[in-house]
């Protein structure tokens, strides 16, 4: 993921590469052509010939060259790294899930605001177009209420990462991957009074169901499977006169008559997306208002709670209050 930030940093004409900090020595050297992760994006070869490097974060952090600090490192240095970058006077992007527990995430909150500085979190489906489509199709009134959504994400066991599979560092599949769905459905649909959640096959994956009386039927489902599963994500949201789907094929509209057609979107890169509008915030000096950090706070707890509920074998788990 840093190797994705960078490459989105560099097509920026108003703001630069000033430092990088890894303890991985082929990635300090610019080397990122092993790093596919997941989505198996193709790696790059970067000139860090004229950038400052680091192999201690709290050297980064101090740099009072830097003006601001994207943090992809593991999710249990997230708080730690984003309250000291914030303390420094640095504005701070953090990868997605936005930390381990609530606490954390509230006590990153109250560092920002302290700051003065810009807290945002790397939600990067709200900077996706089939997302942003979707959006709109919930937003709108053209079609009427929403009824049922149903997100669904997958991949295989992270066997490329030594951290991932360690949910002491991760918050496992739930938190890593399925939080991109939580803030999905919050975003759409707010908090849900309650959820409730099962394990399904023998890795880290669960069936859940958000819980909104009187409102739509709302699923999430997905996780770590066996190390071969290739990675996918759809969503299926059906509203009174119409449905919205993601599919291998593309984003397809039907409508009340059955008519079934494909929706042309703009080809932004999400990932280019998210990084452009968190330096747009940053140089414009405004709050990510597209991209609130206390709304990913809010997926970080019912992610938790989902997990709760997991291991409670599908007892309802209360998110409000």
């Amino acid at each position: 993921m840093g190797g994705t930030h960078i490459a989105a940093i560099a097509k920026r004409t108003d703001a630069h590469l000033g430092a990088v900090c890894t303890l991985n020595g082929k990635a300090l050297q610019g080397d990122f052509r092993d790093s596919g992760g997941n989505l198996n994006r193709p790696g790059v070869l970067f000139d860090f010939s004229a950038v400052k490097k680091y192999a201690d974060w709290r050297e980064l952090v101090g740099d009072s060259d830097l003006d601001a600090v994207d943090i992809c490192l593991p999710t249990d240095m997230h708080a730690t790294v984003s309250m000291e970058a914030l303390k420094a006077g640095k504005h701070v992007l953090c990868e997605k899930p936005m930390a381990l527990t609530y606490d954390e995430c509230v006590r990153m909150m109250s560092a920002a605001e302290q700051s003065g500085k810009i807290l945002m979190i790397g939600q990067v489906l709200r900077f996706w177009p089939e997302y942003m489509a979707l959006l709109s199709f919930v937003e709108g009134a053209e079609y009427g209420a929403v009824r049922q959504a149903t997100f669904t994400r997958r991949c295989g066991l992270p066997d490329w990462s030594k951290w991932l599979p360690d949910e002491k560092r991760s918050g496992g599949a739930l938190m890593d991957l399925l939080v991109h769905d939580v803030d999905q459905a919050l975003r759409l649909f707010g908090m849900p009074a309650k959820v409730a959640a099962k394990r399904i096959g023998a890795d880290d994956a669960v069936m859940a169901t958000l819980i909104y009386p009187g409102g739509p039927e709302v699923r999430i489902q997905g996780g770590w499977f066996a190390a071969e599963t290739p990675f996918s994500m759809s969503f299926q949201v059906r509203a009174e006169r119409a449905a919205l789907e993601m599919t291998p094929e593309g984003l397809m509209l039907s409508d009340r008559t059955g008519q079934r057609r494909k929706l042309e979107l703009d080809g932004t890169d999400g990932y280019e997306g998210e990084v452009n509008y968190f330096v747009d915030c940053c140089t414009g000096g405004k709050q990510p208002e597209l991209c609130m950090p206390k709304e990913s706070a809010a997926a970080v707890k019912v992610a938790l709670a989902m997990k709760e509920s997991r291991a409670k074998d599908g007892e309802q788990v209360a998110c409000l209050g």
